[in-house]
């Protein structure tokens, strides 16, 4: 590295500085803001982030170790200031943006806030420990810790999403420490443990591969709440991988119209230029007939030889998007069963999907997740 003073001695700078979010390693810092102490994003349809000469920002490594910049250790939080084009100076380099990256992985933290919601709900927020002291929330879920169930997550979509950078392997699901179960969630949803779990429940042999099957996508996925790709940076992405961001969820569902859906959802906050409020939740539980007695019986992930029961698997999946710019919201609901041969049980609201000309899948084949929508008020 050289010092920022001879750097600028030898070369002719341009008058701002641009950082291409798209040419950052997936280990990149967090941008952050010296005045709103909020993620830095580029403006709407872009992937640059532009600053004038001498602006500031800061940038931290929340629970990575330290900033590396060019191989060198400086610190987990910085300050930074803009020279010209992609450069920047660091601690008394200048730096291109680009080269420089945490020495782990961004992680993220899940705490109780000590609120309560939706009646029998404790509220847990997701985000990032701040080196400076500071909390920096990405969503809040609101959790039923009897029955393990995640009933609802809320987050911001915001209109820059349109960029969002994406790639990179998934992490391991934090368990964290509000399960408590006599086995590790992470043990619970292989099909192994899945399909033994469904057929007790059902009155059927262990093995029986009528509902769970080794092939195809008649199994219960990890069912994000708050989307992965509901984010903008990757280090936000890894965010939503708290298993109390998630419920279990048919793939037939989760890989087809649920995905198409938010999709869709992504596509309408950045086409329309819009920070949309977003609610993302459970209701009710599937239920599927007993092999012997052909009454229907609720499902859960988890059931053990005690009948103890947890993690519900949900008879729908919801979200509400509220636009707080025109005061306008729609509430979209699916049907989190493939076997289900009566949709009208589950329509529990008046369906005008019909009126929403940015829904653009089949939102009627019920192996795919059939789905409905719903004024706000109705809902």
């Amino acid at each position: 590295m050289v010092t920022v003073e001879s750097e600028v001695e030898s070369h002719a700078f341009w008058r701002r500085c641009q950082i291409d979010i798209r040419q950052m390693p997936l280990n990149t810092p967090l941008l952050l803001s010296l005045t709103t102490k909020d993620i830095i994003y580029p403006e709407p349809e872009g992937s640059i982030i532009y600053l004038s000469r001498n602006d500031q920002l800061q940038i931290d490594c929340p629970g990575a170790g330290s900033i590396l910049v060019n191989g060198t250790t400086i610190t987990e939080i910085t300050t930074i200031t803009c020279v010209s084009g992609s450069y920047f100076e660091i601690a008394g380099y200048l730096v291109d943006i680009a080269t420089v990256v945490c020495s782990s992985r961004v992680r993220s933290n899940a705490y109780y806030t000590g609120n309560t919601c939706w009646r029998i709900g404790k509220e847990i927020e997701v985000g990032f420990d701040i080196q400076d002291g500071r909390f920096l929330q990405q969503y809040t879920t609101c959790f039923d810790d009897i029955l393990r169930n995640a009933l609802y997550s809320r987050y911001i979509l915001t209109r820059q999403i349109g960029e969002a950078i994406t790639g990179g392997t998934s992490p391991t699901w934090q368990e964290d420490d509000f399960y408590n179960l006599d086995a590790r969630v992470n043990n619970i949803y292989p099909n192994v443990a899945q399909r033994p779990a469904i057929n007790r429940q059902l009155g059927l042999d262990e093995d029986d591969i009528t509902y769970v099957r080794p092939t195809g996508h008649y199994y219960l996925a990890r069912g994000h709440l708050t989307a992965r790709t509901d984010f903008k940076y990757n280090a936000q992405q890894m965010s939503t991988f708290h298993y109390v961001n998630s419920a279990p969820q048919w793939q037939t569902f989760n890989g087809y119209n649920w995905y198409y859906f938010e999709r869709n959802l992504r596509i309408y906050a950045s086409t329309n230029f819009v920070d949309l409020e977003v609610y993302t939740g459970t209701y009710g539980i599937t239920t599927l007939p007993h092999a012997v007695t052909g009454e229907d019986v609720e499902l859960y992930l988890y059931f053990d030889d005690n009948n103890n029961k947890a993690l519900p698997i949900p008879e729908l999946f919801w979200k509400v998007a509220y636009d707080p710019l025109n005061r306008a919201g729609i509430a979209v609901l699916g049907i989190n069963n493939p076997y289900q041969s009566n949709i009208t049980r589950s329509i529990i609201c008046n369906d005008v999907a019909d009126k929403l000309d940015w829904l653009t899948f089949d939102r009627t084949i019920v192996e795919r997740g059939f789905m409905y929508a719903c004024t706000v008020d109705d809902f």
